[in-house]
């Protein structure tokens, strides 16, 4: 049989080790036990906690995916259209349609978690590139935060309420165009994975009691 790649969020984490001196690395390693304790004894770590959101969905579809695969039943409810002719097929028929079916159901909650999730997303940015390179040609030009965009008022204003003005790629008019179109996509993109977000916990929630194996 096949062996199924687990994949999730582990609560074992590095840093860049070139930058990291020992004092770092033991702090590292401390931390590193401490989590893995916590996962042994509560089934979560803090490490979990600090993004449960993320957790989740990094999570989920690799335990639907698992069961899919390893499961031998289905449940057993007015759902599943083979019960519904029950005595027009063969056992055999109805167990194959029911286990399909029950596949099917479990494959969309796998793909709309994976879709929620900002990372396995299959819709992309499209503007992203033109909006590197303008974000790029924007910081040679005026500076990271745009300082080169300041008035003597915006400096005068820094001085007397203490605090510092930042200008963004939009701020600036040749840059304008590029920058809302990718935010635009960007609201979009994220309209679109919270509306599978909510698909997939309606199937969630409606097959809750059935995600055993």
């Amino acid at each position: 049989m096949e062996k199924i790649k687990k994949t999730g969020v582990s609560c074992w984490y590095k840093k860049d080790l070139k930058r990291e001196n020992i004092n770092d690395k033991l702090y590292r390693w401390r931390m590193n036990i401490k989590y893995i304790y916590q996962r042994a004894k509560y089934g979560y770590c803090d490490r979990d906690i600090w993004s449960i959101d993320y957790w989740f969905l990094e999570v989920m579809p690799g335990m639907l995916q698992q069961l899919k695969e390893n499961t031998d039943s289905y449940p057993c409810t007015a759902d599943f259209p083979a019960h519904a002719v029950f005595g027009t097929k063969s056992q055999k028929d109805i167990d194959t349609e029911g286990m399909q079916n029950w596949h099917d159901i479990l494959s969309e909650m796998i793909f709309l978690f994976k879709e929620a999730n900002e990372d396995t997303c299959s819709r992309k940015n499209k503007f992203e590139e033109k909006y590197n390179k303008a974000q790029a040609g924007f910081e040679a030009k005026y500076g990271l935060f745009g300082e080169k965009l300041k008035t003597e008022e915006d400096k005068e204003r820094e001085k007397d309420t203490r605090s510092h003005i930042v200008y963004m790629l939009g701020d600036a008019p040749e840059y304008k165009e590029i920058s809302d179109l990718y935010f635009d996509e960007q609201k979009n993109i994220e309209k679109y994975r919270d509306e599978c977000k909510d698909k997939a916990f309606v199937l969630f929630a409606k097959w809750f009691w059935h995600l055993w194996d």
